[in-house]
């Protein structure tokens, strides 16, 4: 495969550097009132993977922050995780500054930067993440960090279970083969836009999906989350959409199932791409797995779409005018 793919063959080796070099926080739960996770784009996106992942584990509420400023509520009280690969990321850093002015409980995530230095000024927790690889193919080992700080704050030790994972992903080739089978199924219509049909358990696995088609593929994808999107979405379908779908339901929910079901059938009759994973549980393997999936999956689609991967003009763009203002 072109371009990106030797980044994304690390990813196992990114979930062991984080488990390796994992420290416990030492943080209190019952001391904490909620908690805010902090990131942008592919840096951001773990925090919404764990967010689902720990809805119904975690007894506290968390707010995923993919902006300059925090929400009004947050203080002392507060745990404020800063996910920034490069650590230059202007938003972030600006989120992490108000942070250290409501003196927040404060842990970074990064290879370097800004915010490195802010924090180590400031004195708060840093877990390093290796450089060296674009942020988007970085998301290994801020996933891993996210989810163990998570299981430190609950008291558990699943360490033995992340290395389960780094075993059970280090064979990239499988998965190419895998997804080369899988991309076919959008073989006549892969410039078409793609649209994940989900459910909250999956919204950041699926958000993640839909980033790295817009950013490996250099096109449009969008993600409907059930059952809300049965109450507007549903109603753009009276005609054959230009659309590839992919759904991923985590089944925990009989109701939402029975809405997967009907949008399944009111599409099969305008005979669109659609295709639905396996989802074998909903436990961390399943996760990591699914996660990694779909990035090959969006490097095939990239290639059948004669994308250039590894190259991003249109943010470098941004990033340079934004400097000059």
């Amino acid at each position: 495969m072109k371009y990106i793919s030797q980044e994304l063959k690390q990813f196992s080796k990114q979930i062991k550097f984080a488990v390796d070099n994992y420290k416990p926080h030492g943080i209190d739960k019952s001391k904490l009132s909620n908690i805010v996770i902090c990131g942008m784009g592919g840096s951001g996106i773990a925090g919404r993977i764990a967010k689902g992942y720990f809805n119904d584990k975690l007894d506290l509420p968390v707010e995923i922050v993919n902006d300059y400023v925090l929400p009004r509520y947050t203080g002392p009280k507060t745990l404020a995780i800063f996910c920034s690969y490069s650590g230059n990321t202007e938003e972030t850093i600006a989120a992490y500054k108000i942070a250290q002015e409501k003196g927040c409980q404060i842990i970074v995530i990064t290879c370097g930067g800004e915010i490195e230095k802010l924090a180590q000024h400031n004195e708060h927790l840093i877990y390093k993440v290796e450089s060296g690889l674009q942020p988007r193919m970085a998301l290994g080992s801020p996933l891993t960090y996210l989810f163990l700080i998570f299981f430190d704050l609950l008291g558990q030790y699943k360490n033995a279970d992340l290395q389960k994972i780094v075993d059970f992903v280090v064979n990239s080739d499988d998965y190419v083969l895998q997804t080369g089978e899988m991309v076919n199924k959008y073989i006549s219509t892969i410039k078409n836009k793609y649209v994940i049909i989900t459910d909250s358990f999956f919204e950041g696995v699926a958000t993640r999906f839909a980033q790295q088609i817009q950013e490996n593929a250099k096109l449009e994808a969008f993600v409907h989350v059930l059952p809300e999107a049965n109450h507007n979405a549903i109603e753009s379908y009276y005609s054959k959409p230009g659309t590839n779908f992919i759904f991923l339901n985590s089944r925990n929910n009989h109701r939402t199932n029975l809405r997967f079901a009907f949008v399944k059938e009111l599409l099969t009759k305008f005979d669109v791409p659609m295709m639905e994973l396996l989802v074998k549980d909903n436990s961390l393997n399943t996760l990591f797995h699914i996660i990694y999936q779909l990035d090959w999956l969006s490097l095939q689609v990239a290639d059948k779409a004669d994308a250039v991967s590894n190259q991003i003009p249109n943010i470098n763009s941004l990033k340079e005018f934004l400097s000059k203002q």
